[in-house]
C-alpha cells in the first residue's frame, strides 16, 4: 500500500510543478491550467464519494488493485497529450481514481491497527506526500526545462504495480477490524451519513476539508508560477524551494502524528496558524529567491497538520460508516472546485501575490472550525453522533 501511496501523492502534486511548462511549452493560458485543476477537483470529489460506496460493498483488496490500474492508465494518457481538452478530461479521470485510493488506504489503516497507532501509521502514508514533492523537485531539477515530460510519465507506474497490490493486500474476510466488538452492522450509506443523526458532523468535516483545499489552491498551487514569473527563478532554484517546503512537511507529518496520538486530534489545528504566518513572510518578507526556503519550510511543517484527519474523520463515525467518514476528506473538494479559477481571476486583477495572500485568512478560519469539532482520541466507536460544533 505504501508504494501505491507514493504514486497517489506523486500524481496529486505533479500538476502544480509542471504548471509553468503547461503555459510556456503547451501554450495553455493560466486560466486553462486553473480549469485543469478544477477538473481534477471535480474528479477527486466524485471519485471519493463513489469509491467509498464500492469499497464498503466489494472490499478494499479488489478496489485497491482497480484504482491503481486506473491511476496508471489515465496518467499515461495525460503525459502523451498536448491538447487542453484531453488534459482536462484525463485529469478528471485520474483524480477520480486518486480519490478512491485515499479512501482505501486510510480505511485499511483504521481497520487493521488500534487507535493508539493509527495516527503514526497514517503519518507514514502522509509522509509520501512531501516525499513525492521532493521527488518531483529533484527529478525536475535534474532533467531541466527540456525534459519536463519525464515527470508526467513517471506517474504512470501504478499500472504495472496494480498486480502487486492485489497480491499484497489481505482479503477483507481474513481479518476483523479493530473496534469491531459489537454485533454485525449493516452496510452504511451516504443517506445515513446525511440523516439527522450524523448530518451536522458530516457537513462540519466537509467544510473543514474544503477550507484546506481552498487555502492550498490559493497559495501552494501557484508557488512554482510565482517563482518562475515573478521571481524569474531557475529550474534549480524552483526545485530547491519546493524540496525544502516538502522537507518541512515531511518532518511535520511525523511531529503532528505524535501530537495527535498523544494529545488529541484537535491540537494540530495550530499548524494552520503557522502556515498562515509563513505565507505572509514568504510573499512580503523581502527575501531573496533562495532565502524563501525558510518561510517555505515553516509553511510545509504547518501544512502537514492535516495528517490527523484521515483517522479522525473515520473515528467520528460508527464502524459501518467509517469508509464514508474517510471519504469526507476528499469530499471537501466540492467546496474548492472554483478555487483555481478564482485564484487565476484574482491574479489578473490584483496580481498573483495579492491572490496568494488570501490563503492565510482561509487558514485562520480553518483553525477556528477545527477547534470546534469533537475529540475522538480514547473514545470508543460511537453509536450516536458526537457533539459536532
Amino acid at each position: 500500500m505504501l508504494i501505491g501511496y507514493i504514486f497517489y501523492c506523486y500524481n496529486f502534486v505533479v500538476i502544480d510543478y509542471v504548471r509553468p511548462y503547461l503555459v510556456s511549452e503547451l501554450h495553455f493560458s493560466v486560466s486553462q491550467t486553473a480549469i485543469i485543476s478544477s477538473a481534477g477537483t471535480v474528479g477527486i470529489t466524485v471519485g471519493a464519494l463513489c469509491w467509498a460506496e464500492i469499497i464498503a460493498r466489494l472490499g478494499r483488496r479488489r478496489a485497491a488493485g482497480a484504482i491503481a490500474a486506473a491511476i496508471g492508465a489515465t496518467a499515461a494518457i495525460q503525459a502523451a497529450s498536448g491538447v487542453f481538452v484531453t488534459w482536462a478530461g484525463a485529469r478528471m479521470l485520474l483524480a477520480a481514481a486518486l480519490g478512491g485510493y485515499y479512501v482505501v488506504a486510510t480505511g485499511l489503516v483504521v481497520a487493521l491497527f488500534p487507535a493508539g497507532a493509527r495516527g503514526k501509521l497514517i503519518a507514514v502514508n502522509s509522509a509520501m506526500y512531501p516525499t513525492s514533492n521532493i521527488l518531483v523537485a529533484a527529478v525536475g531539477a535534474a532533467v531541466g526545462d527540456a525534459h519536463w515530460h519525464i515527470l508526467l510519465w513517471l506517474g504512470a507506474l501504478p499500472l504495472p504495480l496494480s498486480l502487486i497490490l492485489l497480491l499484497a493486500i489481505p482479503r477483507d474476510d481474513r481479518y476483523r477490524a479493530f473496534d469491531d466488538t459489537g454485533p454485525t452492522q449493516s452496510a452504511g450509506s451516504w443517506r445515513e451519513m446525511l440523516g439527522p443523526r450524523w448530518r451536522w458532523l458530516t457537513l462540519g468535516c466537509v467544510l473543514l476539508s474544503g477550507i484546506d483545499f481552498n487555502a492550498y489552491q490559493l497559495f501552494f498551487s501557484f508557488v512554482t508560477l510565482y517563482l518562475k514569473q515573478v521571481r524569474e527563478a531557475s529550474a534549480g532554484t524552483m526545485g530547491l524551494v519546493i524540496a525544502v517546503i516538502s522537507a518541512g512537511s515531511l518532518i511535520g507529518t511525523f511531529a503532528w502524528a505524535v501530537i495527535a496520538d498523544r494529545f488529541g486530534r484537535r491540537l494540530p489545528a495550530t499548524g494552520y496558524l503557522l502556515s498562515g504566518a509563513a505565507i505572509l513572510v514568504f510573499l512580503y518578507g523581502g527575501l531573496g529567491s533562495q532565502a524563501l526556503v525558510v518561510p517555505g519550510f515553516v509553511f510545509g511543517f504547518g501544512l502537514s497538520c492535516t495528517t490527523a484527519w484521515g483517522v479522525w474523520f473515520a473515528e467520528m463515525f460508527p464502524l459501518n460508516l467509517r469508509p464514508y467518514g474517510v471519504a469526507l476528506f476528499q469530499a471537501g473538494h466540492i467546496l474548492s472546485i472554483g478555487a483555481p479559477l478564482f485564484a487565476a481571476f484574482a491574479s489578473e486583477r490584483v496580481g498573483l501575490i495579492g491572490a496568494m495572500s488570501l490563503a492565510p485568512l482561509v487558514y485562520v478560519a480553518g483553525a477556528a472550525l477545527w477547534a470546534r469539532l469533537p475529540e475522538t482520541l480514547g473514545r470508543p466507536a460511537p453509536t450516536e453522533a458526537l457533539s459536532p460544533l
